[in-house]
Parts: C-alpha cells; structure tokens; sequence
C-alpha cells in the first residue's frame, strides 16, 4: 500500500501536469490564431496570469497539501477516489475545504 505521501505526490503531479497541458494546448491554439501585434500581448497576458494561478494554486509544502487538494476538488481537477488511501480526517477536512 502506498504511503499518503506518495499518494498526495501523485495526486499533486497528476493534476498539475493536466492544468499545464491545458495552458499550452490554449496557448498553442492561440498563437495559431495570432494575426495582429495585439493578439501577442494577449496572450503574453493569459501566460502572466496562469503562471501566477499555477504558482498560488500547486503549493506541495506538506501543510498547505489539504487546501490544495480542496481547491483542486473543488474545480473538479482531482475527484474524491484520488485520494484515496488518505487518512480520514485529512479527508474529512479536504471535503469540508472543497465544500466551502
């Protein structure tokens, strides 16, 4: 059985590396859609403003772990099952955090 760690580890990786696969598929198709000297500062502004996103949200210090895990449920990043394996009043309060 894996311990919480490398089970909020993969929890953590997982989620982050999806929500980044997802900033460059936009990012790619906007460029492609680029066709004026604006649309480069556009997108220089949704790259600015995901970054920051990514680096408030994706915080893996180990006692910031259940405020990230209850956002990321929240957004439907990660489901309940994920976190499976968990103790349950880390759960508990993962649950309560998304519900709010």
């Amino acid at each position: 059985k894996d311990s919480e760690k490398k089970i909020a580890r993969r929890v953590f990786e997982a989620a982050l590396q999806s929500e980044l696969a997802e900033i460059m598929a936009k990012l790619k198709a906007s460029a492609a859609n680029a066709k004026w000297p604006d649309d480069m500062w556009e997108i220089q502004a949704y790259l600015a403003h995901a970054q920051r996103d990514i680096e408030s949200k994706y915080d893996y210090r180990y006692s910031q772990l259940e405020l990230v895990f209850g956002r990321l449920l929240r957004e439907r990043r990660i489901e309940e099952q994920d976190l499976n394996g968990l103790a349950d009043e880390k759960l508990a309060n993962i649950l309560r955090i998304a519900g709010l």
